[in-house]
């Protein structure tokens, strides 16, 4: 049997760059672990990843060099490509005008086609305009959820059958973490003192935490003792999600911690009284199965993506209802019952989620787009 070359662009490894690097790193872990005797693949990487080098490790890796996109894309993933003899390329939302062989393209989401408000403008305009060529030329397309293959049938009429849904795999370090020294000690690291409500992820618009907050808010003035926890990194408007947040008045019940280690989640979500993830849109979600998978009682968004991964693991509320997202918080906090419900289908909704199921979806599109 011929042996497929496959290239990955993996330059998000070590970025801090949100779902763009989870996705990576879990589709190489994937591969890692359920490694196929027909495939040999080589990691892209950019300058970032010295500080993330488990995430390559057992890969053949090839440096990118130059960070920015406008030269990776055309230039730089080529040239890897070339060198490196690869008869697949995977890239992510965006591919060269010029590739030496077929390639795969994962889109997350197309978010700039329905909330193009909620991107910076130089964000937005290269997407819209890089995303119809690359889907043409795609020989397949990776979406992340069946609610993302159709929409991007629809706005793009790629053919649905051109389309492979690899959801990414939950890693094995989310599970519940009961309470003790090691819990109370990365607590400590961050500061943070239970009871709290805990939201995981990237400060900025989409994510709707001026919507959050004030939910969150009216249940502090009615005497709940919670805090509000936002973990994640800043990254584009993220002024204009902080100067909204001002005026809500929450002062230090609101605690930004910014970007946490991976290995540190598991004990915050573990630890949290209720997860608030109320996206205005989504291509998947991961902070939320990895909050199920910790056992956390899981608020999330009626995005069709986000609902489609969680199912009834999770209670569901209108993103854009701050009356919604209160009631919904309010049912955590207050209904044990509810509560128990939901820490018991947490983690066996999560458990779908695997690493080995991404790589038999990913390996199955690498053949089919060399068929």
């Amino acid at each position: 049997m011929t042996r497929l070359r496959l290239g990955i662009d993996a330059h998000a490894i070590g970025t801090k760059a949100g779902g763009n690097e989870t996705y990576m790193r879990e589709l190489l872990a994937a591969l890692r672990e359920h490694p196929a005797a027909d495939v040999d693949a080589v990691a892209y990487v950019s300058p970032a990843v010295e500080a993330d080098p488990e995430a390559v490790a057992g890969f053949q890796t090839f440096p990118l060099g130059l960070p920015w996109s406008w030269v990776r894309v055309p230039i730089l993933l080529p040239l890897a490509a070339q060198h490196t003899r690869a008869d697949l390329l995977h890239v992510q939302y965006a591919a060269p005008p010029y590739c030496p062989c077929p390639y795969v393209v994962s889109i997350h989401d197309i978010v700039w086609k329905h909330h193009p408000d909620l991107l910076r403008p130089t964000t937005r305009y290269r997407l819209a305009a890089l995303t119809p060529p690359t889907l043409r030329r795609a020989a397949r397309v990776f979406a992340l959820t069946e609610a993302v293959k159709q929409d991007i049938a629809d706005s793009y009429r790629v053919p649905l059958d051109r389309i492979d849904v690899v959801a990414p795999g939950v890693a094995p370090l989310f599970r519940p973490i009961a309470d003790g020294p090691d819990r109370q000690a990365v607590l400590g690291q961050y500061g943070v003192q239970p009871p709290y409500v805990l939201y995981v992820g990237a400060l900025q618009p989409r994510k709707n935490l001026t919507r959050l907050a004030a939910a969150f808010a009216r249940l502090a003035a009615q005497g709940f003792p919670h805090s509000l926890v936002v973990a994640g990194p800043r990254i584009w408007m993220y002024r204009q999600v902080l100067a909204e947040l001002e005026p809500i008045g929450l002062g230090d019940r609101l605690r930004f911690i910014g970007y946490v280690d991976r290995p540190h989640l598991p004990h915050l979500l573990s630890a949290a009284d209720a997860f608030a993830y109320v996206s205005i849109y989504e291509g998947f979600g991961l902070p939320v199965l990895e909050a199920l998978a910790c056992a956390a009682p899981v608020l999330a968004s009626t995005d069709p993506a986000i609902r489609e991964a969680s199912r009834d693991a999770a209670v569901h509320c209108d993103p854009l209802d701050v009356d919604a997202i209160e009631q919904g918080l309010r049912r955590i906090l207050t209904d044990e019952t509810l509560r128990t419900q939901l820490r018991d289908a947490g983690p066996a909704r999560a458990a779908r989620y695997t690493r080995q199921a991404m790589a038999e979806a990913a390996l199955a599109g690498y053949r089919a787009a060399l068929a």
